[in-house]
């Protein structure tokens, strides 16, 4: 049990939309209070802006690492190993959160884990948490299905010329990443295979994609990912014989089984908590007290970018299932394509 008379500090590294999720999160989390916002350079002017609106100081890694029970980590992947080896030397902190995807090689997952080799790591996996997805999963479970396919459009990131080197890939790794472990979940067993039919690859970024997923049990799933939606939209949908379940993502997920909504109107009193946001954090802080294991750890992290990457691996030859032990741990999804 978590007594929320108690207050965790909480830091969060990044000043990107990411960041400021997770620091709202935290402002809306019980038994949570933010210390601060940090980036890679102490004179950023997004982690002043972000500070700013959150009335919390900017604060340098270190610093943070000194005042933190618990720390969020969401900078672009690429740095993530350097930012979690300085705060690995701190002697208060208790666990960590990393944001998805957690690097951009298996590789950098594995670095990531050696560089905070004393700490518990959550992978940030906000749908997990989300009331209603929980409801839907749960609800498949019991199901056998014949069709699970997740729909997913965003609005094209534009991150600029450097962006596949520093985020490691396109649609699938972002923001398919997040998603995968929903899609893992509702499988109900490891994904064995990854097949890619069609896919726009533009300078090594899949820009869309159609995703075929067999697990080791012998269910399949279909992802239908695009970078080219003028809102973002975003949908998981499983049915058998005799039952139909459906949760609709964004901007507040709403779920329905056999037709009839599911949850409470207070499941989306607040948008944060109805993502899944607010219950991360304060798994976090149970896991930071000894009161929770960590759910998803790093092993979610790198079973989330095996599908980005295997999916890669499929679209440059031609659409094949490829097998996820095939993956090699020294190359992002962008590397793949990029050959």
């Amino acid at each position: 049990m978590c007594h929320y008379l108690r207050v965790t500090s909480v830091g969060v590294v990044g000043a990107g939309r990411a960041a400021t999720l997770h620091a709202e999160a935290v402002r809306a989390a019980r038994g949570a209070t933010l210390a601060g916002v940090s980036a890679l350079s102490p004179a950023s002017p997004r982690a002043a802006a972000l500070a700013g609106a959150l009335d919390c100081p900017v604060l340098t890694v270190a610093d943070l690492a000194r005042v933190c029970d618990v720390a969020v980590i969401a900078t672009p992947p690429a740095s993530r190993v350097e930012v979690a080896a300085a705060l690995a030397e701190s002697r208060r902190l208790r666990a960590v959160l990393v944001e998805s995807p957690a690097a951009i090689t298996l590789g950098g997952v594995a670095e990531l884990a050696a560089a905070l080799p004393d700490h518990p790591i959550m992978a940030a996996a906000n749908l997990l948490h989300a009331p209603v997805v929980r409801r839907m999963l749960d609800a498949v479970t019991v199901m056998e299905p014949h069709h699970l396919e997740l729909r997913l459009g965003v609005p094209d990131p534009a991150r600029g010329p450097n962006s596949g080197r520093a985020f490691g890939g396109g649609v699938t790794l972002d923001p398919g990443a997040g998603f995968w472990p929903v899609v893992t979940a509702a499988m109900g067993s490891a994904i064995e295979s990854v097949a890619v039919p069609r896919a726009d690859v533009v300078d090594g970024l899949d820009r869309a994609a159609l995703i075929v997923l067999r697990s080791i049990a012998g269910r399949t799933a279909r992802a239908d990912l695009r970078w080219d939606a003028r809102v973002a939209e975003a949908a998981l949908e499983a049915a058998d014989s005799a039952h139909v379940a459906r949760v609709d993502i964004w901007p507040v997920p709403v779920a329905e089984i056999d037709g009839a909504p599911v949850g409470s109107p207070g499941d989306s009193s607040h948008p944060l908590a109805a993502l899944g946001f607010v219950a991360q954090i304060e798994r976090l802080v149970r896991v930071a007290h000894g009161e929770a294991h960590s759910w998803p750890d790093l092993d979610a992290a790198s079973s989330a970018l095996t599908v980005a990457a295997a999916a890669a691996m499929s679209a440059r030859r031609g659409g094949p299932a490829v097998n996820v032990r095939e993956v090699p741990r020294d190359q992002s999804p962008f590397g793949i394509l990029r050959g």
